[in-house]
């Protein structure tokens, strides 16, 4: 019997998905399980998203541990086969608490409490799940759910909702994560994901990352981070693999940068790594000393070609620096991967082309020394530019969550149609799909 069972959701079927995608853990429920452990709770880590965790399966698990609680992470995109699957099991097993996390949870937490759904945690859940076990297991007589911080649930047929939880000001406070909860044998490439910092300083006005981890910029001390890696290491027996830091600017303090490649130089403990980046916050100097490092690659948001576009959504980058910052990368012996997207609010087809004529740009200067990826802008519930949509004059196109996957686009505006986004999208796939086949393995799966 375990205590606590927390579920990663499967996701619908992509026509990109096969058995050689890269599997990137997730490292919000296993930070809430290890968590949950080193407060004394027995906790198993279900990931729906691998091809043998199917739910018959999951409910063959929930009827041997009997679980006191279960939580379910809920992406925008899976919310409505969550709260299906949710329903699912509450019919089985109706006496076994539910609680939805996990993105869609903080951004639209009315919308993911259903009649099956006892709980909603709002934004980071280590220290929220906890304190619901500790009231679900006591009936309530150690913590009352009024008195939990970040979550909403149901009072007397109502929904209630408790105050805000702060953003976990200090994350070296958390253990580090524990992988053997789904085994490194699931790394099928070899690329295994870990994070330094939550939040990002950036204001985009399409990006969630505010909204989901607050506004500031809160890091891990960056020799907690190289002692994970050697932890990776000690468990992960093989004798090669590569380290995919996955905050969303892993650059933005120089002085961590240098203390983690100053690391890597002093111990003489050589693997190869990549990371995401903005053009504003790297220069020449740190881009020699991360390849000297190990890193392969380095991830830029780029977004759009079109620089009155890039103002107009926030980015605060100028593209004359973008091209000069990926010409460094590329000589430094670092690839580039870039990502744009068509759509945004001030686009029109002029600077949608204008985007396309950057992407063929950077094709024909450093072929396969550079990956591009071209999405749809997508307004995501929580982000500024959902939230004022119709100020921005955006109209929302689909009824269906599992629309929102970024491979379609879902929005108009008076300057261009769907139909618009995709011609210049397929006119163009030659300079994208070469990459995009292999690369958007971001995209999850269906198991069954």
């Amino acid at each position: 019997m375990k205590d606590f069972m927390l579920i990663a959701h499967s996701f619908k079927v992509s026509k990109y998905n096969d058995k050689k995608v890269n599997y990137f853990g997730p490292l919000g429920l296993l930070s809430i399980a290890v968590f949950a452990e080193l407060n004394g709770y027995e906790t198993t880590v279900v990931d729906m998203t691998l091809r043998q965790n199917s739910m018959s399966k999951v409910i063959e698990s929930i009827g041997t541990e009997k679980p006191v609680l279960i939580g379910i992470c809920a992406h925008t995109e899976n919310i409505d086969l969550v709260l299906k699957s949710a329903k699912y099991i509450k019919t089985k097993f109706p006496d076994i608490k539910i609680a939805v996390g996990g993105p869609h949870a903080s951004l639209d937490p009315k919308y993911c409490m259903s009649k099956f759904v006892d709980f909603v945690v709002i934004k980071e859940g280590e220290s929220t799940f906890v304190e619901l076990l500790e009231a679900v297991s006591s009936n309530q007589s150690v913590i009352k759910y009024k008195d939990i911080n970040g979550i909403m649930y149901k009072e007397d047929k109502a929904l209630a909702k408790s105050n805000v939880r702060p953003p976990i000001a200090d994350l070296d406070l958390l253990p580090l994560i524990k992988r053997e909860y789904i085994g490194f044998e699931v790394y099928k490439k070899r690329i295994i994901n870990l994070y330094t910092s939550r939040g990002c300083p950036a204001k985009c006005i399409y990006c969630a990352a505010t909204a989901l981890s607050g506004a500031s910029y809160r890091t891990r001390d960056i020799d907690n981070v190289y002692l994970e890696i050697l932890l990776i290491n000690n468990s992960v027996k093989q004798e090669q693999y590569e380290m995919y830091i996955i905050d969303d600017t892993f650059t933005a303090i120089a002085s961590r940068v240098d203390r983690f490649t100053g690391l890597i130089e002093k111990y003489k403990y050589k693997f190869i790594w990549r990371c995401e980046s903005r053009i504003d916050v790297i220069n020449q100097e740190m881009l020699k000393r991360m390849a000297a490092s190990g890193c392969i690659n380095i991830q830029y948001g780029i977004e759009s070609g079109s620089q009155k576009v890039l103002d107009g959504i926030r980015k605060n980058i100028d593209l004359l620096k973008a091209r000069e910052i990926i010409d460094m990368t590329y000589k430094s012996g670092i690839t580039i991967c870039t990502s744009f997207m068509l759509g945004h609010f001030c686009d029109t087809r002029e600077t949608m082309r204008e985007t396309v004529d950057m992407i063929r740009e950077l094709y024909e200067k450093y072929d396969r020394s550079i990956e591009i990826f071209l999405s749809y802008n997508t307004p995501f519930p929580g982000t500024w530019q959902y939230t004022h949509r119709d100020k921005l004059g955006l109209r929302i196109c689909v009824n269906d969550h599992s629309d929102f996957t970024l491979t379609d686009p879902v929005v108009e505006t008076d300057n261009f149609t769907l139909e618009d986004q995709r011609a210049i999208y397929y006119e163009n796939y030659i300079y994208t799909f070469r990459n995009t086949r292999e690369g958007l393995d971001i995209l999850r799966y269906n198991p069954e």
